[in-house]
């Protein structure tokens, strides 16, 4: 009798292992993707180390062209930095963006999470979270 209890137990843990494995994999429903990247204006809004408000901005498009415009203010007034750059995914994992400014300088925008209207990710060491311009404004 025993016997026959465990064995129904460990059949009932392998009917339950089966189907807990057939859900669905969350991971590869939400790759990051070209069409949620480009053509929109990603934007951060912040204040520096003495408490001056300062916008980054980011644009991708699909020819694989940017843009990056960093507005700060100090003792003169608004200051603007406007620099194009091409991008690339690093590889296919998309996971990964390497930007290569006019100059020839590299930023690299790793652990990068697109959706419809957030990007995120770490550059130049700093967690960066982004939202679309159009998604904010009213």
């Amino acid at each position: 009798m025993k016997t026959l209890n465990v064995g129904k137990i460990l059949l009932l843990c392998a009917f339950v292992i089966g189907l807990a494995s057939c859900g669905d994999d969350v991971y590869y429903t939400m790759e990051n993707d070209d069409k949620k990247l480009c053509d929109k204006t990603w934007i951060d809004e912040y204040e520096t180390e003495e408490g001056l408000p300062c916008t980054y901005q980011l644009r991708f498009y699909k020819d694989n062209q940017g843009q990056e415009v960093t507005t700060t203010y100090d003792a003169g007034g608004k200051v603007i930095i406007d620099r194009g750059f091409t991008w690339r995914w690093t590889d296919g994992s998309k996971e990964a963006l390497r930007l290569t400014f006019n100059d020839g300088k590299v930023k690299y925008f790793e652990n990068v999470w697109v959706r419809d209207h957030y990007l995120s990710g770490k550059m130049d060491g700093k967690i960066v979270m982004m939202t679309d311009a159009s998604y904010t404004q009213n």
